[in-house]
């Protein structure tokens, strides 16, 4: 019995170990003349930002700290989008996580990002 207590509680704090190391894509909608907010944190050699609002031409995120962000300036409407994060020779696509989603028409997802008026 505190054999298996023992595993059990060793197998949480390893998840919680994994979850404070995934990485985390924010993005918070911008109102009222406030920039939408895009940030990124996890692993990464660089982050760009493709969708509606880009033309879907991947923008740069700036790197700030131990991760990446943009302010971006958007007026009010509905726009798809997707971070692509870059390791090695790999490009991933990354949603935020519980973000709004829509079918890419290739198969995949974007990300729908609503700025209010």
């Amino acid at each position: 019995m505190v054999r298996r207590r023992a595993f059990a509680l060793a197998a949480l704090a390893a998840l919680a170990a994994l979850a404070a190391c995934a990485p985390r894509a924010t993005v918070r909608p911008g109102e009222a003349g406030r920039a939408t907010e895009i940030r990124y944190q996890g692993p990464a050699e660089a982050v760009a930002l493709s969708g509606d609002m880009t033309g879907w031409s991947p923008v740069a995120l700036p790197r700030d700290g131990a991760g990446f962000a943009l302010d971006l300036p958007l007026p009010p409407g509905r726009y798809e989008y997707r971070l692509e994060v870059r390791r090695g020779d790999r490009v991933e696509p990354v949603l935020p996580a519980g973000a709004e989603r829509a079918d890419d028409g290739f198969g995949g997802e974007n990300a729908v990002l609503r700025v209010l008026p």
